[in-house]
This record gives structure tokens, C-alpha cells and sequence, in this order.
């Protein structure tokens, strides 16, 4: 989906714009499920929520990364 919403950025504007563009990815990001969802080529970033209210789970999602 990330791709999908890269390449119509692309299309509607330029590659430049859309390779400069941050696709965050909006599910639940947690230390169990970070490593794969920040290692997809098109995923700038996430939404992080109650992970980070724990240090612990906020430390393993910065190391995910």
C-alpha cells in the first residue's frame, strides 16, 4: 500500500516530490511487529501509541528502526 500511494503521488506530481514525501505507516506499531514494518522500502515512519508509554517498548521500537 505504501508503494501504491508513493507511485500516485509520483504520477500526480513528479518522482522528486514523491521520493521526498513521508509514507507513515498507520496500524499499531509494537517491539514485537517494528523490525518488519520499518524494513518495507516504502515506510518512513510510524504511528506510534501506547508503546510509547513504556520505555522499555519505546527503546525496542527505536531499535527497530
Amino acid at each position: 500500500m505504501h508503494a501504491f500511494i508513493r507511485n500516485l503521488v509520483a504520477e500526480k506530481y513528479n518522482v522528486s516530490v514523491a521520493d521526498n514525501v513521508s509514507i507513515l505507516y498507520g496500524g499499531s506499531v509494537k517491539p514485537a511487529n517494528a523490525k518488519e514494518i520499518f524494513s518495507k522500502e516504502d515506510v518512513d515512519g510510524g504511528l506510534i501509541g501506547g508503546a510509547a508509554l513504556n520505555a522499555d517498548d519505546f527503546s525496542a521500537l527505536i531499535k527497530a528502526i
